[in-house]
């Protein structure tokens, strides 16, 4: 039976019993390096589960996570592959583990894997190729992050292929750091990406976040037609600019499957970006000089401070005062009259 929920222009996804307990027969010990939340594992199973694709693909991989979910969830289907692509070849957190490290641990779903790491995800979509119909994105979640991985991977897509993206909400968390309201990437593209939404249910597991923080887009005959909302939202501040030769290698990539327009307008937009980036540093100098500057005056005025306390504590207890023909000195509240000389 599916329970899914419908809603006008979304699906709300609710797991059966059946469909966790492929998940849950897993070996738990696998959580232990998930960077997702048990809402998370659930909604992404069970998407796999109905939508029986043959050919799959995820971006991130960091541990390797997500990577044994999705094999776990595709064992039995003698035709379907995951290939799974990394910027880092290394762990980006685990400095002496390799990304991916802990799929090891589950030799039996490895037959049904690929990996791929070490650059951006167009230089290995063509060894990929084309109709893929279901895909997983967690990486950066920052700007421009995923924005470009969608981008990279779209003309690879069926033209109704599931997309998932994790860490839609991170930005919506309550904390100290600053950097955390910048990742709002996923958020960005859940909305600018057309398409039908794919959303979990509360219900058996709940978020700790106040909203969901993992989506899917089923996409349609469309998408591919109304790219520019997915090209307008990387004019919104970047966190970070590509490498020069990256910047080559996807402006190239652009010209050739969205054409001439797109790119110009992506040269444009790296122009902008580039340009934000560099006031910023410069604003940043000012600011420190500014505060090392402020720092210095504070430092003298508590000197200043710390002199005129003491000269204040000595007047206190000892000063010296004339009064016509005599001075009057006065000791620890002892006042002592001395007659002028000459008076």
């Amino acid at each position: 039976m599916n329970n899914t929920a419908i809603l006008p222009g979304i699906d709300i996804i609710e797991p059966t019993l059946k469909e966790i307990d492929v998940l849950e027969r897993l070996n738990h010990e696998y959580k232990k390096y998930s960077e997702m939340s048990d809402q998370d594992r659930v909604f992404l199973n069970t998407l796999i589960l109905r939508k029986q694709p043959k050919k799959l693909l995820e971006l991130g991989v960091c541990s390797g996570g997500s990577s044994i979910i999705m094999l776990n969830a595709i064992k039995h289907k003698e035709e379907s592959h995951l290939y799974s692509i990394d910027y880092n070849t290394q762990h980006y957190k685990i400095k002496d583990k390799l990304t991916g490290f802990y799929v090891d641990n589950f030799p039996e779903l490895k037959e049904k894997w690929t990996l791929k790491t070490g650059g951006l995800a167009l230089e290995f979509m063509e060894e990929v190729g084309g109709d893929i119909d279901f895909c997983l994105i967690d990486t950066v979640h920052a700007n421009p992050g995923e924005i470009l991985d969608f981008l990279m991977i779209l003309p690879y897509l069926k033209k109704d292929a599931t997309v998932v993206f994790h860490d839609t909400n991170l930005h919506a968390r309550v904390s100290e750091n600053p950097s955390v309201y910048l990742q709002y990437t996923n958020n960005l593209l859940m909305s600018a990406i057309t398409g039908k939404k794919l959303l979990p249910a509360n219900v058996p597991y709940c978020s700790d976040y106040d909203f969901i923080n993992i989506g899917a887009i089923e996409l349609t005959e469309s998408t591919l037609q109304n790219v520019w909302e997915i090209f307008n939202i990387m004019t919104i501040k970047w966190n970070y600019i590509p490498k020069d030769d990256e910047i080559t290698k996807l402006t190239d990539f652009i010209q050739k499957y969205y054409g001439k327009y797109y790119r110009d307008y992506f040269i444009k937009i790296i122009s902008f970006q580039k340009r934000v980036k560099e006031l910023n540093l410069k604003c940043k100098k000012e600011e420190m000089i500014l505060n090392n500057i402020q720092k210095g005056i504070k430092e003298i005025q508590q000197k200043i401070d710390h002199k005129n306390t003491r000269i204040n504590f000595l007047q206190t207890f000892f000063s010296v005062k004339n009064e016509n023909s005599h001075k009057v000195l006065t000791i620890l509240g002892i006042r002592i009259k001395l007659k002028k000389r000459g008076a």
